[in-house]
């Protein structure tokens, strides 16, 4: 009965009474006919089990007389167009459903667990976080400053990169991982964000990105006289 179409899920049929397949066989068989999808069995509204099938008809007839049977009162068909998405769609609503009657909870074959990213990325930020409060660690690797603590520029001139080059106060903006981020320069030249200041535009580029190394003066950009935003690189020219 599904149409082509880009979509995954291509017809739908929810809540409906176990009793259709006795006193309605013809019409589901019409239906449905041998279309292939993901279906859902409930008892009292509550999901018991899901399951995928290339017949659906045929599949939850079945479970009408095997051990599901009385189980469940009610069921959903969900037809999808394309079969190489069928294991995956069934995988995705039992991880997150978690019916009791499924035994198994599917995996995804090509899905990168995200949880070892995520601690390394908390990780690094925490890092750079204890080591502008106590100034230890790789304080000097990520080039950032403990609040209320003056360091100099290893450079002749003691000063910082945009000492000279901006004004305190000015706004300096990026963009990461669709995410903007605000800092703004002091009187020292140190880049501060949310009450953190940095020596350099590559050390505060580099927090916002969790560590990584950072080319700061091109991720980050200023408001010129013509109120235009430009990479702080063009200060540089």
């Amino acid at each position: 009965m599904g149409t082509k179409s880009d979509s995954l899920v291509t017809g739908h049929l929810e809540h409906i009474s176990s009793d259709i397949f006795d006193r309605y066989h013809d019409e589901i068989t019409k239906l449905v006919a041998k279309e292939h999808g993901v279906y859902a069995l409930y008892k009292n509204k509550r999901l018991y089990y899901v399951g995928l099938a290339r017949n659906l008809r045929t599949r939850v007839n079945q479970h009408l007389k095997d051990k599901h049977s009385n189980r469940w009162d009610t069921f959903s068909l969900f037809l999808v167009e394309k079969a190489e998405h069928l294991k995956e769609l069934e995988s995705l609503m039992l991880h997150i459903f978690k019916p009791e009657g499924n035994r198994q909870r599917g995996k995804f074959a090509n899905s990168t667990n995200l949880r070892r990213v995520l601690k390394k990325l908390v990780k690094n930020r925490n890092t750079i976080f204890e080591d502008a409060i106590f100034g230890t660690g790789s304080s000097r690797k990520h080039g950032l400053d403990r609040p209320g603590r003056t360091r100099t520029s290893r450079k002749s001139s003691g000063k910082l990169p945009l000492e000279s080059l901006l004004a305190p106060g000015t706004e300096l903006r990026c963009r990461y991982k669709k995410t903007e981020y605000r800092a703004t320069v002091d009187e020292s030249g140190r880049i501060v964000i949310d009450g953190i200041s940095y020596r350099s535009p590559s050390a505060a580029g580099s927090a916002v990105r969790g560590g990584k190394a950072t080319d700061g003066w091109t991720f980050w950009k200023y408001r010129n006289p013509q109120g235009d935003w430009e990479k702080l690189d063009k200060l540089r020219k």
